[in-house]
């Protein structure tokens, strides 16, 4: 027989609406993905999932953070990539490239969702400490990194919401951002 609603763990229905979530907005948009078909989706009453998540975005940006955690997690997982985080950063940009739009209508949002923006703003802090430790090496001894994680943050933002097709595979794209961070903290 199956649980009742009651008989499951408030966590394990949180997680089938953040799942459930991503799954709509993945496929629809956030402008196309309705508080109630999350539900419906989830199994959970329309009303219930605001009991959860008061607003739309914050589902989204739990949706978000869900994608953003379980992409960083097999990448820090992968033996192939451990100890190189150029490749973990290109990896984890690869992948999301096919959730582009959302990362626009996310972005274009985060002014008014502090949960957006939080959730946004740990993505950045990751991609920067890849983008980070992949340079650091190369920088000249005592080199101020402040300028370099500005310009990253700035090009990041740029790779993850442009709706231009790029003209080169991601990766050229990565060394050539690394390139000129390294030439950046080098006049500094």
């Amino acid at each position: 027989m199956p649980r009742n609603r009651q008989q499951i763990p408030k966590a394990e229905r949180e997680a089938a609406l953040v799942e459930s979530a991503w799954e709509l907005f993945a496929t629809r948009g956030y402008k196309g993905t309705s508080l109630a078909e999350v539900g419906k989706a989830a199994g959970v009453a329309a009303n219930a999932v605001r009991w959860y998540f008061p607003t739309k975005d914050d589902l989204f940006a739990a949706a978000l953070d869900h994608l953003f955690t379980r992409e960083r997690e097999h990448i820090e997982a992968d033996p192939a990539l451990e100890g190189d985080p150029r490749r973990q950063l290109v990896t984890f940009l690869v992948d999301l490239e096919a959730h582009r739009r959302l990362h626009r209508e996310a972005y274009d949002r985060m002014g008014e969702s502090p949960a957006l923006a939080d959730a946004y703003s740990r993505m950045q802090e990751w991609l920067e400490g890849r983008l980070l430790a992949a340079v650091a090496s190369r920088l000249p001894e005592g080199a101020d990194v402040a300028p370099v994680a500005d310009l990253a943050h700035v090009l990041f933002e740029g790779l993850l919401v442009s709706t231009r097709e790029l003209d080169r595979p991601t990766e050229e794209l990565v060394d050539l951002l690394m390139e000129a961070l390294i030439a950046v903290a080098a006049a500094h």
